[in-house]
């Protein structure tokens, strides 16, 4: 299956710093987007935060029984190489927000089955 096939199919819900609740205003520095792909077992959280500070960002609850924690893939406000690890080796996020740092890219994902990605 095709990348554009994949984002075709995913459920895509935007959020800012509360979950549900984005920030479209023209002072808005920061946003996050969930997708679900059901079929692949994946739920990804892009966060994005463009402020001069870091902002706590809500994470969603899983909306499935069988969801693992949040896992941290990319975190552009890390030293290297803790800014980007490999899929099999990202650390659990633990507790119910994350903290992005300024001017940062995140990506967290949770995985379903195990050896899909």
């Amino acid at each position: 299956m095709s990348l554009n096939e994949l984002i075709k199919r995913a459920t895509k819900a935007w959020h800012g710093v509360k979950v549900g609740q984005p920030d479209w205003g023209e002072q808005s520095h920061s946003f996050a987007l969930s997708t679900s792909l059901r079929g692949e077992g994946l739920f990804v959280y892009l966060i994005l935060n463009a402020y001069w500070e870091p902002l706590d960002f809500e994470l969603p609850l899983p909306d499935h029984p069988e969801g693992k924690a949040w896992r941290r893939w990319i975190d552009t406000s890390r030293p290297s190489p803790e800014d980007i690890v490999p899929w099999e080796t990202a650390p659990v996020v633990g507790g119910s927000t994350y903290r992005a740092g300024p001017r940062s890219v995140v990506v967290l994902f949770e995985q379903l089955q195990e050896g899909r990605i």
